[in-house]
């Protein structure tokens, strides 16, 4: 049993240098093919369907999110709805590397700043490449969010405005026994009580003056993220000739992946606009 135990932390001990070690990768998108189109410090890529131009630059990652920003000129005789909704990106990888028949595979080890593939920079950590996407991904629709989050802000608002009668009617008892105590000398009990009393009724008011500062500030936090939405975010358009509208696209990041087909709407009909994924060995 002893011996056992030692081997086990042995491993364990191991397992955790190992995971420690991996390396890390900073990760970036870029257009597959250059344009020389800036916007930002962004380069973009760029597609044209029916005249119609369209524009899209990664802006940055959020912890589930990667976020673009999308561009659209319309210089036609007709006007075009944008939705984002209507978004698509489609995920590829490069292949591993052909396997040599007689020879076990080395675990890959890239130099610091080298670029490497998904597959690389899963097996340089030991880990399982997640499969890809069995269908196109879609953007999110901001305006659910943005509903939601101000549905939120006012439920937290209202609960920072609600008067605590409970605690109205602690302090109220504390406050009574203290009146009711003048000029009467109290027994042992009697002083333990009251003391008792007003210590809880001091405790529950700073709780309760805490709950609602945590309310109040949850409030605020949400009505500027359905904000920043509102001010930042590509929502629902109608472009008429000659406009043109810039804004975020959300999507659901994926990390694995060694490109993303973006699939801008216009009209009938999906644009594709092609990106490569970067990962640099920190």
């Amino acid at each position: 049993m002893r011996l056992f135990t030692q081997r086990s932390l042995q491993v364990l001990a191991v397992a955790g240098l190992a995971t420690a070690c991996a390396p890390t990768y900073q990760l970036a998108l870029k257009p597959a093919r250059a344009t020389n189109l800036f916007v930002e410090g962004r380069e973009q890529a760029q597609a044209v369907a029916d005249s119609v131009e369209v524009r899209l630059s990664f802006v940055c990652y959020e912890p589930t999110r990667v976020v673009f920003e999308a561009e659209y000129r319309n210089p036609t005789r007709h006007a075009l709805v944008v939705e984002p909704a209507a978004f698509r990106y489609e995920a590829t990888r490069l292949p591993a590397p052909a396997a040599v028949p007689g020879v076990k595979p080395r675990r890959p080890k890239p130099l610091p700043g080298a670029e490497v593939t998904a597959w690389t920079a899963a097996a340089s950590a030991s880990l399982p490449l997640p499969a890809l996407p069995p269908r196109p991904v879609a953007a999110f629709d901001p305006e659910p969010e943005i509903t939601a989050l101000h549905d939120r802000a006012e439920s937290e608002a209202a609960k920072a405005a609600r008067i605590d009668w409970f605690g109205v009617a602690l302090g109220v008892a504390s406050l009574a026994t203290d009146v009711a105590s003048l000029g009467k000398r109290d027994t042992q009990s009697q002083y333990q009580s009251r003391a008792a009393l007003h210590e809880a009724a001091m405790t529950y008011s700073a709780v309760s003056a805490a709950t609602k500062i945590e309310h109040a500030v949850a409030a605020e936090v949400m009505q500027q993220r359905a904000a920043n939405l509102q001010e930042y975010a590509l929502r629902k358009v109608t472009l008429e000739p000659g406009q043109q509208v810039r804004g975020y696209l959300y999507f659901p990041r994926y990390d694995a992946a060694d490109g993303l087909v973006v699939r801008a709407p216009v009209g009938h009909t999906g644009v594709p606009l092609e990106f490569t994924q970067v990962r640099k060995r920190q």
